[in-house]
């Protein structure tokens, strides 16, 4: 073997060893990736798991609907992601008792602008996708 073959063989080496960094480099930063998403989706299910809500009662008014709501779950809930739907139609103005937090076993009352006739659907939904369903007296 010529020092030319000896010279070709160490460069093709130091190419290869190059590539393969590259290749493991790159492997390594997607578990990473994939590593913080499953943290993350894991932490999401657990508030979902965590998170339930009840409404207690619907006082139905002539121009207004007052909700009371009870966090019946372990985690504390922003109030102010909660989102109502009363027949379907979302309700993006309304007014609240509890501030920002809903701290877990405490009472929100929720008042919605609406005049909603005895049988409407009202549902309010939490932050992170928990549901409460009931109708209107």
């Amino acid at each position: 073997m010529g020092a030319e073959t000896s010279v070709v063989i160490a460069l093709f080496f130091v190419g290869f060893m190059f590539v393969a960094i590259a290749v493991y480099s790159s492997i390594d930063y997607s578990k990473a990736l994939v590593k913080n998403a499953q943290y993350d989706q894991d932490t999401m299910k657990k508030d979902e798991m965590q998170t339930d809500i009840t409404i207690i009662n619907v006082t139905n008014q002539t121009t207004s609907l007052n909700i009371t709501l009870r966090n019946m779950g372990k985690t504390t809930l922003n109030a102010s992601l909660l989102e109502i739907f009363v027949n379907g139609v979302y309700y993006s103005s309304y007014t609240q008792s509890s501030g920002n937090t809903w701290p877990p076993m405490n009472y929100s009352n929720i008042t919605v602008p609406v005049a909603a006739s005895s049988g409407s659907r009202i549902k309010v939904v939490t932050g992170n996708g928990i549901s409460a369903y009931t109708l209107s007296p």
